[in-house]
């Protein structure tokens, strides 16, 4: 079980720094792609000049302190835009993944109420995205809060924990 947990935190802390790097990477590329016009018929070098030129030194800003990931400037904007709902779908599943494993390893009766709770959670951060932009209102940055929470190893920790409480609250009564 201990090897598990360590699994769990070391495969985690993996997954949530080359997350971040790559996250971080295409909404860089996607907010200086946007103020280049004709971005969309440059080719990779010509793309990675151009941007360049709007990166400034700024000690204080996150997005600046980072190279990009060059393979991004193979990418129209379009495709930049499907890449970032894709790669925040495929991080959802592998902490929902990693969770499974985690509670398959503390033989925890809850696996369903994980799946569920995280199928409610990504329903609920598409349905008030979705009902945002038809009404007209900015309703991202909280569909994205819902859905970083996701992308985290908290669902499976709040779970645990909640399990155990209870365990031990049945225990005592």
């Amino acid at each position: 079980m201990r090897v598990a947990v360590i699994f769990f935190v070391i495969a985690t802390l993996a997954a949530g720094l080359f997350q971040e790097r790559l996250k971080v990477s295409i909404n860089f590329s996607l907010n200086k792609a946007n103020l280049i016009a004709g971005y969309d018929s440059m080719g990779p070098e010509r793309r990675m000049e151009a941007v360049s030129k709007l990166k400034t030194h700024k000690p204080y800003d996150y997005y600046y302190n980072h190279d990009t990931v060059d393979m991004l400037y193979l990418l129209k904007l379009k495709e930049l835009s499907i890449l970032k709902w894709g790669v925040t779908v495929f991080f959802v599943l592998i902490h929902l993944g990693l969770g499974l494993f985690l509670i398959k390893m503390l033989d925890l009766s809850i696996v369903r109420w994980f799946v569920l709770a995280y199928i409610f959670s990504f329903a609920s951060a598409a349905l008030v995205y979705g009902a945002g932009w038809v009404v007209g209102v900015d309703s991202y940055s909280l569909a994205r809060r819902v859905v970083g929470f996701l992308q985290s190893p908290l669902p499976v920790i709040v779970l645990v924990i909640v399990n155990k409480l209870d365990v031990n609250y049945r225990k005592n009564v």
